[in-house]
């Protein structure tokens, strides 16, 4: 592709501006809308901080109980016992942190107005698996979180709301009237980042929830509000810490039994890694791995549509040029050449379009990712990363889908013009 190929790119949008223009927006609003999609799914696989470790993190949610002889099925987050029982202390894993499920509570300073905030109730080990941006301050440490000190990490757009400073260590909160010291101040996490946003962190012993349990009393406590994420030593390590895990199962299954031989564990596949957890639908749901497949149906759309609308454009331009490419022929251009060209020239305004299309989607992602990200269930306004929107896997994604959008939509048009007669082009006829 050299200086030749710009310069009849530049005429040809000079002469035919129409089609050049129809072209150019085409191949944008389909890079704008493939880059969407792949923006929405990356979001729940994508590291980004905290989450810089969801490559090899697993994640332990639910517990599945059911008694077919009575056709009972029960199924609920677990237990704190019952999680460490089964997802503590893994071989395999680097460790495992508990955290109370998702929750909103009063938050306020002594003598101000109480809101609601989003509070994270967890243990010690959650700030080694999530990788925050501490402002001032220190997370609560093994000894805090056993003793059940009332300590309180704060984030800093709740600083400045409450205390109006991003520095309030050593001042005290009250979450639903209970006192906790701030002991830290952290960058706001992006709602994006499901399992480490919060407004709030707290020890779970420290609001004194540890022993909260809603059923399965026969078989020791089972259900509760708990979940667990592990951090493995590396993704290799999966099938050792899953087979770990399914060891632990089979005990448990054989405690039941011996209580009731009629009920039993109900396995879905548990724990489950950062792209099957979003797929898992209720508490006793297996993790859906069809989406692999619909999303290479989207992506075969997203390409074959605007392909064969942008195939009808080229041909259109190419009509106007059957003279010239005649005179070519006649004179030695060889039909490589002559679809070479083509291509390279298609190329330079799929690109062009290409390029508009990715600004729309970074602007779009940027300015307009409530609508876009509307399934966190944080109502908070959504931000998104800068790393997930300027990465350069998607810069990489845009140029290939380019380059195959190119291809599908000048191969065949240039393929014909190769083989026109030189004699009958020169009369302007195919």
């Amino acid at each position: 592709m050299n200086s030749k190929t710009l310069r009849q790119v530049l005429y040809d949008m000079k002469h035919q501006p129409v089609i050049g223009i129809v072209t150019m927006i085409g191949t944008a609003l389909a890079i704008f809308l493939m880059m969407v999609v792949v923006m929405m799914d990356r979001v729940t696989t994508a590291q980004f901080a905290p989450e810089v470790n969801r490559g090899r993190t697993l994640y332990g949610r639910f517990i599945n109980i059911a008694n077919d002889s009575r056709g009972q099925d029960s199924s609920a987050g677990l237990s704190e016992k019952m999680a460490r029982r089964l997802y503590d202390n893994l071989d395999g894993a680097v460790c495992t942190s508990i955290s109370y499920s998702q929750t909103q509570k009063d938050v306020m300073v002594q003598g101000k107005p109480a809101s609601m905030r989003y509070v994270k109730m967890t243990d010690h080990n959650f700030w080694q698996i999530y990788d925050f941006d501490f402002i001032t301050g220190r997370a609560f440490d093994q000894e805090s979180f056993e003793s059940s000190a009332k300590d309180a990490v704060i984030s800093e757009s709740t600083a400045r709301s409450l205390f109006g400073s991003d520095d309030p260590v050593g001042q005290t909160i009250l979450i639903a009237q209970k006192p906790f010291k701030v002991v830290g101040v952290v960058a706001d996490v992006s709602q994006l980042g499901r399992e480490a946003f919060a407004e709030v962190y707290i020890s779970y012993r420290g609001f004194g929830v540890q022993d909260v349990t809603w059923g399965g009393d026969e078989f020791g406590g089972v259900f509760g509000p708990f979940e667990a994420v592990i951090l493995a030593e590396s993704p290799a390590t999966f099938d050792r810490i899953r087979a770990d895990v399914q060891s632990r199962k089979q005990q448990f299954d054989t405690e039941i039994k011996a209580v009731d031989e009629n009920s039993y564990l109900k396995d879905h596949g548990s724990p489950f890694t950062q792209e099957e957890v979003y797929t898992v639908r209720g508490s006793n749901g297996d993790p859906d791995h069809s989406g692999a497949t619909r999303r290479l149906l989207i992506y075969a759309i997203l390409l074959i549509v605007p392909a064969i609308n942008l195939s009808s454009m080229t041909q259109s331009r190419l009509y106007r040029r059957i003279s010239e490419i005649g005179v070519k022929r006649a004179f030695g251009s060889t039909r490589m050449r002559i679809i070479g060209g083509i291509l390279g020239e298609n190329f330079l305004v799929t690109l062009a379009g290409g390029i508009v299309g990715l600004l729309l989607c970074f602007v779009f992602g940027y300015f307009f990712s409530d609508m876009v990200f509307t399934s966190t269930g944080i109502e908070r306004e959504t931000s998104v990363p800068m790393q997930l929107l300027f990465d350069w896997k998607l810069y990489s994604m845009a140029l290939l889908f380019c380059f195959i959008l190119n291809m599908l939509s000048s191969g065949v048009p240039a393929w014909r013009a190769s083989r026109i007669d030189p004699v009958r082009a020169l009369s302007g006829k195919i």
